[in-house]
């Protein structure tokens, strides 16, 4: 079954709030005091690395150069560290702006590298509100149900429906395509790319 042909699946959502990440200036961290700043992580490595120098400069301490993050919102399922590289911030952010936050979950679910996040486009089938109601969406855009009941007498229709969510469940055991639960259902990913 080839996937790819399928038309987008789902409608854009509602894709949270926009991945920002609080970076602190560890010396004022360390001497006691609260010295950081919010920053839209989709503005660019360059750009956030501009806000973070500009908010060390406030700094009462001599020569701070070390920073942390210290906070993050917007970033799905996906943790970051204190230290995670600003160049990957910065390419998750735009991935989860782009494409929602079925992109964080898929980079937190593959493990991948950045490198190899191109990847998401072929990957994403869609986010349903179960696997049975992906498999119905395959059945109907591919006119399977229409092409039985074509072939039937009209006493046996009722009979001849294709069984969705077995077909669904049949999908994610023969490693077709894998899930990964969203807050309303799931995402689902061809396993093959």
């Amino acid at each position: 079954m080839n996937h790819e042909q399928l038309p987008e699946s789902t409608p854009e959502r509602d894709r949270g709030p926009t991945p920002a990440i609080y970076v602190a200036s560890l010396a004022d961290y360390n001497d006691g005091r609260l010295l950081g700043t919010w920053i839209d992580a989709t503005i660019g490595a360059d750009a956030i690395y501009e806000q973070i120098h500009a908010m060390l400069a406030r700094s009462r301490e001599p020569a701070p150069e070390e920073w942390a993050i210290h906070d993050y919102e917007g970033f799905g399922s996906k943790q970051l560290s204190e230290f995670e590289r600003i160049e990957e911030v910065a390419a998750l952010a735009e991935g989860i702006a782009k494409y929602g936050p079925a992109f964080a979950a898929w980079v937190d679910y593959s493990g991948l590298d950045v490198e190899d996040w191109h990847y998401f486009e072929g990957a994403y089938l869609g986010e349903y509100p179960t696997l049975e109601a992906y498999a119905e969406r395959i059945i109907d855009d591919m006119g399977w149900q229409q092409e039985v009941d074509a072939h039937l007498p009209e006493s046996l229709k009722p009979y001849a429906k294709i069984d969705a969510e077995a077909m669904g469940e049949d999908l994610r055991l023969s490693g077709e395509i894998y899930v990964i639960e969203s807050d309303s259902g799931i995402y689902v990913f061809n396993s093959r790319i």
